[in-house]
């Protein structure tokens, strides 16, 4: 098993049907194949859990996620929303629907495949002692395995919804009793996924597994698993003694009390992700050599690598798949996630609605460490002139670089390259380029860049494996758990290790809620497209995921008759509001599908 997600199968061959969608629905497994055969050799079974893991961890992912057209980062303030038909086009235009919207089940999220995920990772825990020609110590690694699958879509379930069901099995015959008569409260579902994780980890190889099994669940990740958890336990929306709305059923939703202990759990489950690391060949990259606290010479290397290159040491679990054909499920999931997608149509760019907002923009810092003063305002007397743009650009940090292929550059990520080149980008049109629209919106969505984070040196290489736990997370979760602790001290030095290693010199406030905002913006820019943002915002009872969003216009010279994005065509530029994103306070957790809430076992959350 060099890569891990190397098979797709049906689910029939994990003894389920494939229709199997909704929540305590009994799974019908007429025509299934014959579990005796599936689990009748190694090679199968092994076959069975690989399509666990496609299935656990594509959590979130185009393909994995509810809505059919784009990505968390077009409805988390990252990207433009996308085109009208989109799911996330709706969900910015007005917000998360118990009805779904675009191949969703309800909300940004497909509710009913999660049970199926879970069941299918329980078949395979069930059944796995089946297997005459594979030794215990594999088989007791498998139910492991499948346990810490299972905690993963627990988790990310945790931190969408709050309370839940507890599923104990795979539900598989009317007379099983391994599930709970409806949601259980955020107390009780929070403990079950520190029961799974502990299951997990006790059942796993002490260390890594080594080359031959790349990818495979490590002790490592299940404490990332943990640790993640509890920071979303230990956060504002969920650590409170009162509901963010109050909808009859409030220990779903909160825990009826504010601890700081909770900050603590949440530093203890992060610091023993650090202890395993260290114990095995895991850390923050950062190959500088200038240095703790000073800024790091080879940070546009150091996260290129560590965002990009396959199997790097930063990342504990890492979502594998290396499939080439863009219209293969997963692969065109992954392959559509960027929009990257050299074998298009001539080698060019396909990002007319996925460009980076100015409201993103705003967050880098310059190269030296510094504020930008420079970025247009709105309703200001006149377009700036494109030099500027180009300015700021240059002396924009390395990570801006790494992630974003920005107006009048090419890739910086992949230089000289011709995949790469500003000219493959369709960003204007030949009529609306040259119109002189200030103060309005020459065109929606293109944004001031394309974002291309997980293409460090990919050449032509479509499909990236994208990382689910990078290290670089376990320490801004260390730096905002310490300062919610009042501890500056940790909370810096754990900030720091990120904020240097990306080439800036070190921050030094000490004040809990100016670096409480530091903190944030931090994970805003190492942890952008990667998931995060969406859930970290909502969870903080921050609501700048609605508002105005902004995109950068840009004005082509006249004479200029050559590619609408090379620095020699631009003339001047401008900021503009080009949609006014939906906010409702019920949208911090998604909604329950109305389908399921109509069957009266389970109960809404709260304003839906």
């Amino acid at each position: 098993m060099k890569k891990i997600i190397v098979s797709l199968l049906i689910s029939a061959s994990l003894g389920l049907s494939a229709c199997q969608d909704t929540f305590l629905q009994m799974p019908d497994t007429t025509g299934t194949v014959d579990l005796n055969e599936i689990y009748g050799s190694a090679k199968n079974a092994k076959s069975a859990l690989m399509t666990c893991y496609r299935e656990a961890l594509i959590h979130g992912l185009p393909g994995g996620w509810g809505v059919g057209h784009g990505t968390l980062g077009a409805i988390s303030g990252e990207v433009s929303r996308g085109y009208s038909w989109h799911g996330t086009y709706a969900i910015a235009q007005s917000g998360l629907d118990v009805n779904g919207t675009d191949g969703s089940d309800a909300g940004s999220d497909h509710f009913g495949n999660n049970w199926s995920y879970i069941r299918h990772c329980f078949t395979v825990r069930e059944n796995i002692d089946r297997v005459p020609d594979m030794s215990q110590q594999e088989k007791d690694y498998v139910k492991a395995e499948a346990t810490a699958l299972v905690a993963y879509r627990y988790m990310g379930m945790f931190y969408r919804y709050g309370g839940l069901p507890i599923v104990r099995g795979s539900f598989s015959n009317p007379a099983d009793p391994g599930v709970s008569a409806g949601r259980t409260s955020l107390q009780e579902t929070l403990n079950y996924i520190l029961e799974l994780c502990q299951q997990a980890y006790d059942g796993l190889p002490e260390g890594d597994w080594g080359a031959a099994d790349q990818g495979r669940m490590t002790r490592g990740a299940v404490l990332a698993i943990k640790a993640r958890t509890l920071l979303f336990a230990a956060r504002p929306l969920f650590n409170s003694s009162t509901p963010y709305l109050s909808g009859g059923h409030d220990n779903l939703v909160c825990f009826g009390t504010k601890s700081d202990e909770r900050w603590q759990d949440a530093i203890d489950a992060n610091e023993a992700v650090l202890t395993w690391a260290s114990a095995n060949n895991y850390a923050l990259l950062n190959t500088g050599g200038a240095g703790e606290g000073n800024p790091n010479p080879k940070a546009f290397d150091d996260y290129g690598t560590a965002t990009s290159t396959p199997s790097n040491r930063e990342v504990l679990l890492a979502y594998k798949c290396d499939e080439t054909n863009q219209w293969n499920w997963p692969g065109s999931a992954i392959f559509y996630y960027n929009n990257y997608s050299p074998v298009w149509t001539n080698n060019r760019w396909d990002t007319d609605v996925s460009g980076v907002l100015t409201n993103f923009l705003e967050l880098y810092y310059k190269a030296d460490g510094s504020e930008f003063t420079s970025w247009p305002g709105l309703n200001e007397a006149a377009p700036r002139d494109a030099s500027e743009w180009l300015r700021n650009i240059e002396n924009i940090e390395p990570r801006a670089k790494a992630d974003n292929m920005f107006i009048g550059f090419d890739a910086f990520n992949n230089p000289g390259h011709s995949s790469w080149s500003a000219n493959n980008w369709g960003r204007q049109t030949a009529n609306a380029g040259k119109k002189t629209n200030f103060p309005a919106a020459i065109e929606s969505g293109k944004g001031c860049a394309a974002p291309v984070k997980f293409y460090y040196k990919a050449g032509t290489r479509v499909w990236f494996e994208f990382p689910l736990f990078r290290l670089a997370e376990t320490y801004l979760n260390l730096a905002e758990a310490y300062n919610e602790k009042g501890n500056p001290v940790k909370a810096l030095e754990n900030l720091n290790k990120v904020h240097n290693r990306a080439g800036l010199p070190k921050i030094t406030e000490t004040d809990q809620t100016k670096l409480r905002k530091i903190i944030h913006r931090e994970r805003a820019i190492e942890l952008y497209r990667e998931n995060n943002r969406y859930y970290d915002v909502k969870h903080w009872k921050d609501e700048s995921l609605g508002g105005d969003m902004r995109e950068l216009q840009f004005k082509i010279k006249e004479d200029h008759s050559g590619s609408f994005n090379l620095a020699s065509g631009l003339e001047s530029y401008w900021d503009v509001v080009v949609y006014t994103a939906y906010w409702n306070p019920k949208m911090y957790l998604e909604p329950i599908p109305q389908s399921e809430i109509n069957k009266g076992t389970l109960v809404q959350n709260p304003g839906y």
